[in-house]
C-alpha cells in the first residue's frame, strides 16, 4: 500500500495501457532486427538532411516500412520489448498451470499456475456470474449511515485494495523517511490516471458518452433492471467528474510540496465533517495519530460537497458499480464487451486482447513478485545483472564528473548536489530477498484469490507500520522484475532497473560502444537526473523533502527549466494539440541529463579504448550515438493514444523525445554540421545547462 504514496518516475509510463488495450500476435511484432528498432542504417532515410529533420534522417525508412499492428495503440521500443516478454511469460504461466497441482503449495510456481488456471477457467466464471461478489454487494446494500460507510471503506481497503471515495494509508514521512506517517487522500476513481482525460471532456463529448455507455453495459451484465442502468450511468459519471475536480492537476502531481501538508486530525476533520476520520483510522487497525498528512489539498471539501449532494442510495449505487468494475475481469466474460468498446474509443484500437494476454496483465498486477521470481529464475542471469551494474557505474562517474563543471551553481548547492549524487543507490534486475507470499491461499476461485492477495498486502502494511521504515525493492507496479521500465524513487534517492528492461533494443551484449552508451546508459542517466529535476531536486541525499538550494541557485534552476517548458509548449503533437511543457518538464530534463551523461561516458570510454573510436558504416561514434537515441524513441501511434497521453501524462510523446533532448547537446551540432538558421538549430542561450 505504501507504493500509492511513493510515486516513482517511470521511463515508459504507457506500457500498461498498451498491453491492456491491445495484444499483439507473435507474428505481427518483430522479435529482432531493424524492424524491432535495433540500431540499423536500414532504418535511416539517407535522402533526408539531418540539419532539417533529424528524426526523418535517423528513422525515416523505419517510419515508411513498419506498420503499427492493428492490435496496438502505440508501436515502438516499449511495445517490441513487451511482446517479446509477454511471449515468454505466457508460456511460463501455461506451464505453471499444468504443474500447479504437484508443485509445492505456496511456491511461486504453484501460486502463479493456480492463479492463471482459475482465470482461464471461463466456463466456471460464466456459470458463477456475479455470485462470487454477492456477499460484498449485500454489505454495500446494508450501508445506512456515514459511519457504516466509513467502516465499509476500511473493509474495502483490507479486502480489495485501494478504496473509492477516500483513503488513509501509511507511508514514509516525506520530511523524515525514517518514520511512517498516515496520509489522507482521495480514493481511486474508476478510471485510472492513464484514462482520466475522460473526466475533463464536455458532458456530450464522445469519450464521456463512451464511458456512460460502458457503465450502462457493465451494470446490465451485472443484472440491473432495464432502464435503471442508464440512469445510474448518468449519476455515476457526474459524481466522478465532481470528485475529479478535487484531484491534483498533472502539473501539480509533479510538485512534491503540493502533496505534503501535515496537519492535526481535527484540522482535516473540519474539511470532511461527514466522515468520522477517527473511526476510519481505528477501523483500519491504527491508533489515533498526533498528525496526519493531507496528500490532495483540494479533495476533501469536494468530497464533502458530493456527500451532501448525493443521498446514501447514490453512494450505495456508486460503490456497487465500483465493486463490480473492480472484479469484472475475473467474473463472467460477458463483462468483456463493454470494456473493450470503451477502450477502443480511448485508444483507437478495435481488436480485443487475447485471454492469455489478459491473464498475464492480471497476474502481473496481482502476483507481481511471485511471477517475477519465476521469470528471473528462467530467463535472467546473474551475469546480466552484473553487466548492467557496470554500465550504471560508468554513467554515475560521468554525472559526478559533470557536477563540478556546473558554473551556475554556488559552492554550497554544488556540495549538496555532489553529496546527493554520491549517495544515490541503484538496484538491478530483482530483489536480494523476495517478499514471502507462501502463506497466501491461491486456488480455483479467482475472486477469492484477489481478496486473499489484498488481505495479505494490507496485513503486511499494518505490520510494517509498527516498526522502522521498510523498503521492498522491485515490489511497486512500476518496478516489478517482469515490467518494462526503469524508475527513480525520490523518497529513497535511488532507482531500480527491472530484469525485463535489460533486453533489445535498449541493451544487447554485442552492441558497439556508441549504441550501448546512448541507449541503455542514456536511459539510466535519465533516471539519475530525476533526482535533480523539477521534482527530485526537492529531496536531499537521504531522500527527505528538504530545500537544500540557495535562493540564487533556485532562481537559476527555474530559468533553466523554463527553457524546456517553452520548447515543449511549442511542439505540436497533433494538429492543434501541443505538448504541455509544465507537465512534462521533469521527464524532459531527465532526457537531457541522460543523453549528456551518456555522451560524456562514451567520450571517456573511447579515450580509454581508442581501438573502438572508429567509424562504422561511415558514421563516427558521435553520429552513431545520436542516431541510436533517435531511433530508440521513434514510435507509431493512434491519434487517440497521443491525445490521451498529452492530456494526462508527465511523459511527452516518444517522437518528441527522439530529437528534443539532442538539441541541448553541443556535440550533436558538431556531429552533423548543424548551424544557425537550420531547422534543427536551437540557439545556445536556449539550451539547458542544468546537468
Amino acid at each position: 500500500m505504501n507504493e500509492t504514496i511513493r510515486r516513482a518516475s517511470c521511463m515508459t509510463a504507457f506500457v500498461a495501457l498498451l498491453t491492456s488495450s491491445a495484444a499483439a500476435q507473435d507474428a505481427e511484432v518483430p522479435q529482432s532486427g531493424p524492424d524491432a528498432l535495433e540500431f540499423s542504417v536500414e532504418n535511416m532515410d539517407l535522402t533526408a538532411d539531418p540539419r532539417v529533420d533529424f528524426q526523418r534522417f535517423a528513422a525515416g525508412r523505419w517510419l515508411d516500412r513498419v506498420e503499427r499492428p492493428a492490435k496496438l495503440a502505440a508501436f515502438g521500443m516499449a511495445a517490441v520489448m513487451q511482446e517479446r516478454l509477454s511471449t515468454l511469460l505466457r508460456e511460463t504461466m501455461a506451464k505453471a498451470a499444468e504443474a500447479a497441482a504437484t508443485a509445492p503449495k505456496g511456491s511461486p510456481a504453484q501460486q502463479v499456475g493456480a492463479f492463471y488456471a482459475a482465470y482461464m477457467d471461463t466456463a466456471a466464471r460464466d456459470a458463477a456470474g456475479v455470485e462470487p461478489i454477492r456477499a460484498e454487494l449485500d454489505a454495500i446494500a446494508a450501508i445506512e449511515t456515514n459511519d457504516d460507510l466509513v467502516r465499509y471503506l476500511a473493509h474495502w481497503t483490507e479486502t480489495a485494495g485501494f478504496p473509492p471515495l477516500a483513503a488513509i494509508v501509511p507511508s514514509a514521512d516525506a520530511a523524515d523517511n525514517t518514520r511512517y506517517a498516515l496520509f489522507a487522500l482521495g480514493g481511486d476513481l474508476a478510471l485510472t490516471r492513464l484514462l482520466a482525460s475522460v473526466y475533463d471532456q464536455p458532458e456530450h463529448a464522445a469519450q464521456r458518452e463512451a464511458y456512460r455507455t460502458y457503465i450502462t453495459g457493465t451494470l446490465k451484465v451485472a443484472g440491473y433492471a432495464p432502464g435503471r442502468e442508464a440512469d445510474l450511468a448518468t449519476m455515476i459519471d457526474a459524481l466522478e467528474v465532481e470528485l475529479h475536480a478535487g484531484e491534483p492537476t498533472p502539473a501539480e502531481r509533479v510538485d512534491p510540496y503540493s502533496r505534503y501538508h501535515p496537519m492535526s486530525l481535527d484540522e482535516l476533520q473540519s474539511q470532511i465533517p461527514e466522515l468520522d476520520l477517527t473511526l476510519f483510522i481505528a477501523s483500519l487497525g491504527f491508533s489515533k495519530p498526533d498528525s496526519i498528512v493531507l496528500y490532495m489539498p483540494r479533495y476533501f471539501p469536494v468530497l464533502s460537497q458530493v456527500l451532501r449532494d448525493h443521498d446514501m442510495q447514490d453512494i450505495r449505487d456508486y460503490l456497487s458499480y465500483r465493486l463490480i468494475r473492480k472484479f469484472s475481469n475475473v467474473l463472467s466474460t460477458d463483462f468483456d464487451a463493454p470494456s473493450q468498446a470503451f477502450l477502443a474509443t480511448m485508444t483507437g484500437v478495435e481488436i480485443e486482447p487475447t485471454r492469455e494476454e489478459k491473464a498475464l496483465a492480471l497476474t502481473t498486477e496481482s502476483l507481481g513478485q511471485p511471477l517475477g521470481q519465476v521469470y528471473v529464475d528462467a530467463y535472467f542471469s546473474k551475469a546480466q545483472r552484473e553487466r548492467a551494474a557496470q554500465v550504471i557505474e560508468l554513467v554515475r562517474a560521468a554525472f559526478l564528473a559533470r557536477i563540478p563543471t556546473r558554473v551556475w551553481l554556488t559552492d554550497a548547492t554544488r556540495t549538496e548536489a555532489l553529496k546527493k549524487a554520491e549517495a544515490l543507490y541503484f538496484k538491478v534486475g530483482y530483489p536480494d530477498a523476495w517478499i514471502d507470499f507462501s502463506g497466501v491461499e491461491i486456488g480455483s476461485d479467482p475472486v477469492a484469490n484477489l481478496t486473499n492477495i489484498a488481505r495479505f498486502d494490507w496485513q503486511r502494511t499494518v505490520a510494517d507500520f509498527a516498526g522502522p521504515v521498510k523498503h521492498d525493492p522491485f515490489s511497486a507496479p512500476s518496478t516489478l522484475p517482469e515490467v518494462i521500465n526503469a524508475a527513480y524513487i525520490p523518497a529513497e534517492n535511488g532507482f531500480q532497473v527491472p530484469a525485463a528492461f535489460l533486453q533489445s533494443p535498449v541493451f544487447q551484449p554485442d552492441m558497439d560502444a556508441p549504441v550501448r552508451f546512448c541507449r541503455l546508459s542514456a536511459v539510466l542517466g535519465h533516471e539519475m537526473t530525476h533526482g535533480f529535476d523539477s521534482q527530485g531536486r526537492n529531496y536531499d541525499a537521504k531522500g527527505n523533502l528538504r530545500n537544500w538550494w540557495t535562493a540564487e541557485d533556485e532562481a537559476a534552476f527555474t530559468a533553466e527549466a523554463r527553457k524546456l517548458v517553452e520548447q515543449a509548449d511549442a511542439y505540436e503533437a497533433l494538429p492543434g494539440l501541443n505538448v504541455r511543457g509544465a507537465q512534462t518538464v521533469g521527464e524532459n530534463m531527465a532526457d537531457v541529463g541522460g543523453i549528456n551523461f551518456a555522451y560524456d561516458a562514451l567520450t571517456t570510454w573511447l579515450q580509454d579504448h581508442p581501438e573502438q573510436n572508429v567509424e562504422i558504416d561511415g558514421y563516427t561514434p558521435a553520429q552513431r550515438c545520436f542516431i541510436a537515441w533517435a531511433q530508440l524513441w521513434t514510435e507509431k501511434t493512434t491519434d487517440a493514444f497521443i491525445t490521451n497521453q498529452v492530456m494526462t501524462n508527465e511523459h511527452p510523446p516518444n517522437n518528441y523525445r527522439a530529437t528534443a533532448a539532442l538539441q541541448h547537446v553541443d556535440a550533436f551540432y558538431e556531429a552533423f554540421g548543424i548551424g544557425e538558421g537550420d531547422p534543427m538549430w536551437l540557439p545556445p542561450e536556449k539550451r539547458v545547462r542544468a546537468w
